[in-house]
């Protein structure tokens, strides 16, 4: 049997991190490292500090990030991709690029006979009425 693996929140292209291109690199190791013991790998929102994607332009940079990605799908991993609140503006680019499979609900999920419900989490269970009217505008 083989492993799944859960990351998230990687902030990809944060100007708070101090050696981006570093953290990109461990990033991509790690998931080198994986690539023949995963069954899956379940990327849990925010892998971007910022992405917006048009229908033709994606950001530019995380090349390694997304070569890995595709390596990782080409070798038969499934690899899920939840939006989070930093990179709510996916549109089809990582699926029909990268194999990706792409999540914008939370999904309840059976994984080796054990239940699992997986999000991002931002504003999962926040009362407050105007973060999630601002959240639906921004989903919308």
């Amino acid at each position: 049997m083989k492993n799944v693996y859960f990351l998230s929140d990687a902030h990809l292209g944060s100007r708070a991190i101090e050696h981006g291109r570093t953290q990109e690199r461990r990033l991509v190791n790690f998931l080198d490292s994986i690539k023949h013991k995963a069954s899956a790998v379940y990327l849990l929102g925010d892998m971007f500090d910022f992405w917006y994607e048009f229908r033709l332009v994606v950001p530019k940079g995380y090349t390694r990030f997304l070569g890995k990605l595709s390596e990782l799908t080409d070798l038969g991993v499934e690899v899920h991709f939840f939006i989070g609140n930093h990179d709510i503006w996916c549109g089809d680019y990582l699926t029909k690029e990268c194999g990706v499979i792409i999540h914008r609900k939370p999904l309840t999920t059976e994984i080796y006979g054990k239940e699992f419900y997986l999000a991002h989490g931002d504003g999962l269970g926040d009362p407050d009425k105007k973060f999630k009217l601002l959240r639906t505008m921004f989903h919308s």
